[in-house]
């Protein structure tokens, strides 16, 4: 019991030192231990959603969200310069570990299981950063659940994908059978990337991402080839940075320009020289754009 003519400072002093007991620092694992380092939780929808935990856990929540066919690995060359936050980076139903219901994949059912994922780790509200598949994501759940999103990054974003029959991603994905060779053609094609990216990491990358579920491949390409975002981007409250390479073979400058209408009040920054994944490319200078966002 503190006495009750301790002086402020002590009492002060003491409370500090028993906060601090459940600070923790979690380390950002190795390539050779992210897999084995994912945690999960069980969604009430059913999912089981994977996740690496990292980073202070006396930081401000901070929810990484992967592209299409990736995993939370995605995020392990940026989660280095992020560790002041608490970094929770999720893989999404039918990726990484996460389970992979027969059904679905669409932009709703991904945001949504974001937002039970927050709900079931108690994160009232946290900064999201998505990549693609989870730009889009992190949009439709910014426009349902602005009560969860304090800021939103966007990083080789769009608000359309205008994929379908006679587009690369269409006509490339739905032949795929199984097995999918991690170090063929189109694998190779996937992960192209205009700048030197760490070995080991892209190398798991491909891995991971040929061993997904073919359902997957196809229901994540049917879901977001359905419809756009443009109607809800007026529900969006988060303030938000667009990140965007401008080599990116993907989402060029016709959707960048489309995102800047849609945002006319969002910070843009762009990577010259960079592609669609910059932040595998140049992960010190992303994060150190992601950082002064957040921290501004």
């Amino acid at each position: 019991m503190i006495s009750k003519l301790a002086p402020l400072g002590a009492v002060l002093g003491l409370l500090l030192s028993a906060s601090n007991l459940w600070a923790e620092d979690i380390p950002v694992p190795s390539q050779a231990e992210w897999a084995g380092a994912k945690k999960t939780v069980n969604l009430p929808n059913g999912v089981t959603m994977a996740y690496s935990e990292m980073g202070d856990t006396e930081g401000d929540p901070l929810v990484l969200v992967h592209g299409y066919s990736d995993n939370s690995r995605s995020w392990s060359l940026l989660a280095p310069y992020l560790t002041e936050r608490h970094v929770y980076a999720i893989d999404l139903r039918g990726h990484g570990k996460s389970s992979a219901p027969e059904c679905c994949y669409a932009y709703t059912d991904l945001a949504y299981d974001v937002h039970l994922f927050l709900e079931a780790l108690d994160i009232g509200k946290a900064d999201i950063v998505g990549h693609s598949l989870g730009s889009l994501t992190t949009q439709l759940l910014s426009a349902q659940h602005p009560e969860q999103v304090n800021k939103a990054v966007l990083l080789s974003s769009t608000i359309e994908t205008g994929t379908g029959p006679g587009t690369w991603l269409w006509d490339n994905i739905m032949p795929l059978q199984p097995p999918i060779d991690p170090n063929g053609q189109f694998m190779m094609d996937w992960y192209w990337n205009p700048n030197p990216v760490d070995q080991d990491f892209i190398s798991a990358e491909r891995a991971e991402s040929a061993a997904m579920p073919i359902h997957v491949w196809k229901g994540v390409l049917w879901g977001t080839s359905l419809g756009s975002l443009s109607a809800f981007i007026g529900l969006v409250e988060a303030p938000m940075l667009i990140v965007w390479g401008d080599q990116d073979q993907l989402f060029g400058a016709a959707h960048q320009e489309r995102m800047k209408q849609a945002y006319p009040n969002a910070r843009f920054e762009t990577f010259e020289g960079a592609g669609h994944n910059m932040f595998w490319e140049m992960p010190e200078q992303a994060a150190a754009a992601i950082s002064d966002f957040l921290e501004s």
